[in-house]
């Protein structure tokens, strides 16, 4: 297929998943909800633990650097609902084809494997980031943090995180995988998605975790998203240092593609040779 194509297929892609996404308001309305709900149930129970919100602050101040904890936790759970968002679509969107008994014609289609995730991917990332980008202004508003938002730092960290999605795309191919071979994976990515919501530092610093904890934090790729974000607009320290955890991201954003591409194409010739590629 000529590049033409190849950009036509991506296109078209993201075109369905994303006429399919808008005729689902309710879906649209929860993204711009979703960080702001869960920034606030930590917070509440912060303040009906300690009594009020400044000693819910001051405390929370002993053990991240700052005062603003409802900032930080909302950065934590933005960035987090984009990062989940991709790391699961693309193989919850290959389940949901196996389970409509489509997936086979997709995967004989003339677009090619990379075509599908690129597409899918591309779709995943444009309404996450742009939904999560405005539910932070909208909380901006609400809370009084529009004197962080509208700086320099804030584009630096959206930087990051935008690097540190090439890392979860990778992943996100890997996941897809066990969806094909597995054929159930709602049972395996609920737990992963609660054992990593705590292992991320969503709510508080990973500093607050045992060493061997925070090694298994750190090689996720969303907890440095998370950490330097917060390091940079907030003005807090960085896991290692700035230049390391930039390393540690470009490196993952080397190897994961890598992983999830050959994991992918070792799954999808095995369940060919047994012709079970679209069984569910």
């Amino acid at each position: 297929m000529s590049m033409g194509g190849k950009f036509i297929a991506i296109v078209a892609i993201f075109k369905t998943r994303f006429k399919i996404y808008m005729r689902y308001t309710g879906w649209f309305v929860m993204a711009f909800i979703y960080p702001i709900f869960t920034t606030l149930m930590p917070v509440f129970l912060a303040i009906s633990v300690s009594g009020s919100i400044q000693n819910a602050s001051m405390t929370f101040y002993k053990y991240s650097g700052t005062k603003d904890m409802i900032f930080y936790i909302l950065v934590g759970a933005t960035v987090w609902s984009v990062s989940v968002n991709i790391i699961w679509d693309f193989g919850m969107w290959l389940y949901e084809e196996m389970e409509a008994g489509t997936l086979e014609q997709l995967l004989l289609s003339p677009a090619t494997v990379s075509e599908l995730l690129l597409g899918s991917i591309l779709y995943t990332i444009v309404v996450s980031f742009t939904t999560a980008i405005i539910s932070l202004f909208i909380a901006g508003l609400l809370f009084g943090y529009m004197h962080y938002i509208l700086t320099m730092e804030f584009l630096v960290a959206m930087l990051i995180i935008a690097i540190g999605f090439v890392p979860l795309m990778g992943m996100s191919v890997f996941f897809g995988a066990l969806v094909l071979k597995i054929k159930e994976p709602w049972s395996f990515f609920n737990f992963l998605t609660a054992f990593l919501v705590f292992i991320a530092g969503v709510f508080y610093p990973i500093t607050v975790l045992s060493p061997i904890a925070r090694y298994i934090a750190v090689a996720f790729p969303a907890t440095l998203q998370i950490a330097d974000s917060r390091a940079i607009i907030l003005h807090l320290e960085f896991i290692f240092s700035p230049e390391i955890d930039l390393l540690i991201i470009i490196s993952y954003a080397i190897s994961w593609p890598i992983i999830g591409a050959i994991m992918f194409n070792r799954v999808e010739r095995e369940l060919k040779r047994r012709g079970s590629i679209g069984a569910h």
